[in-house]
């Protein structure tokens, strides 16, 4: 949908029913506000990833599964711009990255696997996600990320509760609606109250004039609320809160423009536009726009106040649309953030074959996926089936609060989802974190730092000879098993291996080696470090992440612990143990490694097969000053024992020297470090894709074996795809865990040009 068309369209509906002027002239106006917001949206093309994981708590060394949404950030289609996910898993606290590795996109959907070590500390971690057009050198707020909690056992989880260490320190702000506080004006003035750790508190309060009682009020949801009163630029304010404290108002203006929504329906917005009595009258402009991008315009002459109603359905998704007042010089003057068409998202239904499941039965569920009005939708779900002790009820966040709230303004949100089927407290909510004073839409809207990853792999090539500088050259790139392809460098050297190669070569390291060969000259590469780069970036960005009360969640969470203690099998705690070994190499590495060693490395003689020859400097059977060895070299066998002699010369016919040492040694092959090994040979090497692993699911014949089934998540799979009747079948077994068990589905679907999200959670129970 077009914003100019809609433009037009709205034009004919406000210009004859608010304004009689020119209609030429009134078109070119808002054709040039238009026409500034597309230059800059055109220059903040840019997406958002979305993570949804397997389930939300973890034992260590399990597996964790995810899957990545890539949104283009302003039409919120799947972004067809990065092919390229770089993932890492960081502590919330102490920021030690234990997990980076990159993973292949198709068509804005990424989707594999993290390992989680057996050693891990327990806590609190963030996945977060990176591409090349979401992630960017400058100071913005970091969303891209999800929250997980990893424990050593289940049944020995503790609280992360931390406000016995944190001081309490009571926040109050208030919010002008619209922006500014003018004199003479009515206002709608919206406050907000939290404790240090950023929870709600309950407020209630006075507003004083000239220090005559003029107010009451109390907060209505999460120690938010609002109050109307007509401040005058002569007289002094102040509130008085229950704890009486005393706080001031902003500064009052002496004239100027305020808005604010006074009604609202299924149709239509309604904005009331009041302006000091001292403006002359003057032609406004009210332009509503959503993620940058402007879907409605209004004219109207403001003479002291000015009704208008804007459409609702001129926006094609739901979220928080941003609706601002330009004076005649086309200044913003005021500005309010509006969420409209809460329920136009994705309806998700999953239909079971039975209500309750024995266990290690097999369960087959119908999924259906409809739009608002009940007409099938074609979507692309993840879906997850696991015990629900492994729910985290402290992570509010799910695609919904993701896409169209806690990605599109300022701080932490309590309890997100609340606010969706809520719409007074979604208002407050706007009022007071989404307030801004004119620079929401302009601040937004500026073009992004500079690009930190790239979906390639890319470097530079350094030749040392003179002759050669400035010439096309060839680099031979492999996987661990060998397998590859030849790449060319520019004149300066500079190479990428494109994105089509990583994928054919995907799993594990990709190995680069210079095909020109000089001696003592060979060339040398200098690799992209993508990883050290997001973390010098991420430094500079904050984390905004939703939350919920904690207190509440761990009191639930000990609680379901205990009442299954006695009918659920719960792991104990498994100990494993080995001696030190040598670290596993892939077969490239343990290639290169097996040359040195036979090539470098001590030897054995095949006519002399118990002596070991070069294991310490100067101990040979065969001395230099002696006939050469006419016997086959062989490498040594790791663990057996030989004898080792150390000859010196003598100027005697026919011997070959002075022994002058004897002594015996057990066999252990030298250690060579992997950057040892790969300079050795001239080569470098780059993480490639993360190998691709399958979810394990159990068939009919696993299930009828004797050996005890403890898994807790039963079903992981990302790439389900509902056909034209929105209809998709999946099935699972179920486990020896009798318990309640949690379905979670979440999805992207495309209903015309416009995009729905939605998700869906689904308790059933196995039973013995």
């Amino acid at each position: 949908m077009q914003p100019f068309v809609i433009w037009r369209k709205i034009c004919s509906i406000f210009f004859l029913s608010i304004l009689f002027l020119p209609v030429l002239s009134q078109n070119l106006v808002v054709e040039t506000i238009i026409e500034r917001y597309e230059r800059l949206s055109a220059r903040n093309k840019s997406e958002k990833v979305y993570l949804q994981t397997s389930k939300g708590i973890y034992e260590t060394g399990e597996d964790l599964w995810f899957k990545a949404y890539l949104f283009d950030t302003q039409t919120l289609l799947l972004s067809g711009r990065s092919q390229t996910l770089y993932l890492q898993m960081i502590g919330e606290h102490d920021d030690n990255v234990v997990w980076q590795e990159m993973y292949p996109v198709e068509n804005g959907i990424a989707h594999g696997h993290v390992f989680i070590p057996h050693n891990l500390t327990e806590g609190d971690y963030f996945l977060e996600a990176y591409t090349n057009s979401s992630f960017y050198a400058d100071s913005s707020d970091m969303f891209d990320m999800r929250k997980v909690r990893i424990v050593d056992n289940i049944s020995r989880i503790s609280a992360t509760n931390s406000a016995s260490t944190t001081p309490n320190c009571f926040r109050f702000s208030v919010f002008p609606e619209g922006g500014n506080l003018i004199s003479g004006v009515p206002a709608r003035l919206a406050f907000k109250a939290t404790n240090g750790l950023g929870y709600p508190e309950y407020v209630s309060g006075a507003l004083y004039e000239n220090d005559s009682l003029l107010l009451r009020f109390e907060s209505i949801h999460a120690g938010m609320g609002a109050f109307i009163f007509t401040p005058q630029q002569k007289s002094r304010y102040h509130i008085k809160l229950f704890n009486d404290s005393i706080y001031c108002l902003p500064e009052i203006h002496s004239h100027g423009i305020a808005m604010q929504v006074t009604g609202r329906n299924e149709e239509y917005l309604e904005f009331s536009l009041f302006q000091s009595d001292e403006l002359p009258s003057q032609v406004v402009y009210l332009v509503g726009k959503m993620r940058g991008l402007v879907y409605c315009a209004a004219i109207g002459r403001l003479d002291k106040n000015l009704i208008i109603k804007m459409p609702i359905s001129e926006f094609p998704i739901q979220g928080i649309a941003s609706f601002t007042v330009y004076d005649h010089d086309l200044l913003p003057v005021a500005e309010r953030l509006v969420y409209v068409h809460n329920k136009k998202k994705l309806y998700i239904t999953a239909e079971f074959d039975r209500q309750n499941y024995q266990t290690r039965e097999k369960a087959t569920v119908n999924i259906k996926v409809a739009d608002e009005n009940g007409l099938p939708v074609a979507a692309h779900l993840g879906i997850s089936v696991f015990d629900k002790i492994y729910g985290n009820p402290s992570d509010p966040l799910n695609i919904l609060t993701y896409c169209h709230l806690t990605t599109q303004i300022r701080g932490k949100i309590h309890n997100p989802g609340y606010y969706f089927d809520n719409e007074p407290a979604m208002d407050f909510l706007l009022l007071t974190q989404g307030w801004r004073r004119y620079v929401w839409d302009v601040a937004s809207l500026q073009k992004h730092g500079e690009e930190v990853v790239a979906d390639e792999i890319m470097g530079i090539q350094i030749i040392r000879d003179r002759n050669l500088a400035n010439t096309e050259q060839v680099i031979r790139i492999s996987n661990a098993d060998g397998n590859g392809d030849l790449i060319f460098t520019d004149s300066d050297g500079n190479f990428a291996v494109d994105v089509g190669l990583m994928k054919a070569l995907r799993g594990g390291y990709l190995y680069l080696k210079p095909m020109l060969s000089i001696p003592n000259r060979e060339p040398e590469l200098k690799l992209v470090e993508p990883f050290k780069s997001v973390s010098e970036v991420r430094s500079m960005k904050q984390r905004f992440y939703p939350f919920d009360s904690i207190d509440a969640i761990d009191e639930q969470l000990q609680s379901e612990i205990q009442s299954r203690l006695d009918s659920v099998i719960l792991f104990s705690e498994l100990l494993i143990s080995a001696k030190a070994s040598r670290p596993v190499r892939d077969k490239f590495m343990g290639s290169l490694d097996s040359m040195a060693q036979k090539y470098l490395g001590p030897w054995v003689c095949e006519l002399h097969p118990n002596y070991l020859n070069d294991y310490k400097v100067g101990y040979t059977i065969h001395p230099e000053f002696c006939p050469r060895c006419t016997g086959k070299r062989e490498m040594p066998v790791v663990g057996k024992t030989y004898r080792l002699i150390k000859y010196e010369p003598i100027n005697r016919l026919g011997a070959c020297g002075l022994v002058v040492d004897q002594s015996v040694v057990t066999y252990y092959a030298p250690y060579y470090s992997d950057e040892e090994l790969l300079r050795m040979n001239n080569i470098w090497r780059a993480k490639g894709y993360y190998g691709y692993r399958e979810f394990y699911q159990p068939d009919e014949i696993d299930m009828s074996l004797s050996i005890p089934d403890f898994r807790n998540t039963l079903l992981w799979a990302p790439a389900v795809v509902t056909d034209a009747n929105g209809e998709a079948t999946v099935s699972f077994y179920c486990s020896d865990i009798n318990t309640g068990f949690i379905m979670y589905i979440e999805g992207v679907g495309e209903v015309g040009e416009d995009s729905l999200v939605g998700n869906s959670k689904i308790d059933f129970r196995v039973i013995k």
